[in-house]
C-alpha cells in the first residue's frame, strides 16, 4: 500500500528596500537656491534561512511522527496481506471443489456469491486504510508544519530578523545563500529543546492521568 508522503515544502518569501527622495528649497535674497536631494535608506534587510532537508532529518518530533506513520503503515499493511492470503486459500479451495466435482450448482453459486463478497470486503478495508492513513498523515503534517512556523516567528523576532526563509535541495526560490546566514543548526536544537519539554510534561500529565 503506497501512501504518499506529504513532508516537504518550501516558503518563498522576497523583500525589496525603497528610496524615499525629499527636496528641501531655501528662500534667498535675490535668487532661489536649489539643495541637493537627500536620500533616506530604511536599514538593510536581515535575513535568515534554514535548510529543511537537515531540519526534517534532525526534529525529534519530525522523526517520532515519521516512525509512527511507519508502523501504523506497516500494521495496515499486514493486515490487507493477511485477510488477502486467507481469501487465496479459500479460493483455492473452491477450484479444487468445482474440478473434483464435490459441489453441487447450487453450493457453486452459492460459493462463488460468498467469495465475491469477500473480495469486495476485503478491497473495501484497503481503501478505508489508506485513506485513513493519508488523512492522519496529513493531519500530523499540518501540525508539524505549524509548529515550525510558529517557532520560525518566534525566533525571528527575538534575533531580529526581518525574513526566515525555506531552502531545499530540490527546486526553490532561494538559488543561494551564503553559510554566514544559515541557522539551521541553531533552529534544529531550539526546536528538539522544546520538543524535549514537551514530550517531558505530556509523559508527566498522562502519569497522573492513570494515578
Amino acid at each position: 500500500m503506497n501512501v504518499k508522503n506529504l513532508i516537504s515544502g518550501s516558503l518563498a518569501m522576497f523583500a525589496f528596500a525603497a528610496l524615499l527622495i525629499s527636496c528641501e528649497q531655501k528662500p534667498a535674497t535675490t535668487a532661489e537656491t536649489e539643495t541637493e536631494p537627500k536620500e533616506e535608506v530604511k536599514p538593510a534587510l536581515k535575513i535568515a534561512y534554514v535548510l529543511i532537508d537537515t531540519l526534517t532529518s534532525q526534529y525529534e518530533y519530525y522523526k517520532d511522527v515519521s516512525d509512527n506513520f511507519q508502523k501504523k503503515q506497516a500494521n495496515a499493511e499486514a493486515t490487507i496481506n493477511e485477510k488477502g492470503r486467507n481469501f487465496s486459500a479459500q479460493v483455492q479451495e473452491f477450484q479444487r471443489k468445482v474440478q473434483s466435482n464435490a459441489i453441487t450448482q447450487q453450493q457453486y453459486e452459492s460459493e462463488q456469491a460468498r467469495l465475491q463478497k469477500l473480495q469486495q470486503d476485503i478491497d473495501g478495508l484497503q481503501a478505508r486504510l489508506s485513506n485513513s492513513l493519508q488523512e492522519e498523515y496529513q493531519k500530523e503534517m499540518n501540525a508539524l508544519t505549524d509548529t515550525i512556523r510558529n517557532f520560525a516567528a518566534a525566533y525571528a523576532k527575538e534575533k531580529g530578523y526581518d525574513f526566515v526563509l525555506c531552502k531545499s535541495s530540490g527546486i526553490d526560490n532561494v538559488l543561494y545563500g551564503a553559510p554566514q546566514y544559515d541557522v539551521t543548526d541553531e533552529v534544529v536544537k531550539a526546536l528538539n529543546k522544546r520538543y524535549a519539554k514537551s514530550s517531558e510534561k505530556k509523559e508527566k500529565t498522562d502519569d497522573t492521568k492513570k494515578k
